[in-house]
């Protein structure tokens, strides 16, 4: 009833801007960027994020332990599909636990 001078319900999420998924390297050198609607999941993106990567990464064949190639990511990508991603990818990965 009071939804006029309250505004919308926060839990349905209509939140409108703009996401950035940005993977940068070791020493924070930007290397891939997607955009995406505010109301999108970080998740979501991971796979566009890393097909934008704009350096030419070393094959999974020509990978050795002194050259595996690490991911970090925060606890919004703490999914089994995100895992699954990332191991196709060849990545080792480490994921902040919710």
């Amino acid at each position: 009833m009071g939804e006029k001078s309250t505004g919308p319900n926060p839990t349905y999420r209509s939140k409108s801007g703009t996401k950035r998924s940005l993977l940068v390297e070791g020493q924070g050198i930007p290397i891939a960027i997607t955009i995406d609607g505010a109301n999108r999941r970080d998740m979501k993106m991971t796979r566009a994020t890393l097909q934008s990567i704009v350096v030419c990464r070393p094959s999974s064949s020509s990978t050795t332990n002194t050259q595996q190639q690490h991911i970090c990511l925060d606890k919004g990508y703490y999914y089994p599909e995100v895992y699954e991603l990332l191991e196709e990818y060849g990545y080792t990965i480490h994921v902040c636990k919710r």
